[in-house]
């Protein structure tokens, strides 16, 4: 027979058992439970990402067309503590809105830190190329080009949308095909030629005067060029108005 100290202890013993697989239960929950929020509490590095990139669709929100931002990757060992006052993005000193760049991204709470984001802005838009090489000199009207887009964020000598800009204009230099034209690489063709005999208009008294003159160098319209007063002999410096045709002041 078992006596009835034995069975209390067997009672005692099972209880006990029970109790202890509990706690271990409960201790491994809350150490799941712990872990998550640990994991939780980490400021996810695609947000911090996606913070760059709305920031700097925001820098060109009043473009005709919307930027194309891609954002570098950040180092998966960054472990951040969640931001619970809001990611704050801003730009560097030095650093510009478009082409390649930097975004720093901030937190100041609960724990202050802020990570740098390389990104890339590119800004898609027509712009003007030449269809064909074209030697310096060469006279331009809408048959010598095509409208191509292009990231304009990589133009850094500018660049030319409309036809009108560059009808009647000359290149400075030689060009290839495809060449972008900006406002640097045209200028006014030459109309008047060293040597030519011009007409310098002046002003006296509120009365146009006019004289013949001698140009003494080639000159495009709105270049100021130096010629030659034939009636005086004096030599002078002038804008070029019109082809022939010279303005002073007198």
């Amino acid at each position: 027979m078992i006596s009835a100290k034995t069975q209390l202890f067997s009672s005692c013993t099972v209880g006990l058992t029970s109790i202890f697989r509990r706690l271990l239960l409960w201790g491994g929950l809350a150490g799941l439970l712990a872990g998550a929020a640990q994991a939780e509490a980490l400021q996810s590095l695609a947000s911090i990402q996606q913070a760059a990139v709305v920031y700097l669709e925001g820098q060109h929100a009043n473009s005709a067309r919307p930027p194309q931002v891609t954002a570098g990757h950040l180092d998966p060992r960054l472990r951040l503590t969640a931001c619970d006052t809001g990611l704050e993005a801003f730009t560097p000193p030095g650093q510009r809105s478009v082409g390649a760049t930097t975004v720093g991204v901030r937190c100041a709470a609960p724990v202050a830190w802020t990570v740098y984001v390389q990104a890339t802005v590119a800004l898609i838009h027509p712009v003007l190329v030449v269809r064909r090489p074209m030697p310096r000199g060469t006279v331009l009207s809408a048959a010598d080009v095509d409208v191509v887009e292009q990231d304009v964020a990589r133009l850094t000598m500018g660049y030319l949308v409309d036809i009108e800009d560059i009808d009647g204009m000359a290149l400075r230099r030689s060009v290839v095909a495809g060449a972008v034209l900006h406002p640097g690489l045209l200028q006014h063709p030459t109309t008047i030629r060293r040597g030519e005999r011009v007409t310098i208009l002046g002003q006296v008294g509120g009365i146009e005067v006019r004289m013949e003159g001698q140009a003494l160098m080639d000159g495009a319209k709105g270049q100021v060029i130096r010629v030659r007063n034939l009636s005086s002999g004096r030599d002078i410096d002038g804008v070029v108005v019109a082809p022939g045709v010279i303005q002073v002041r007198l």
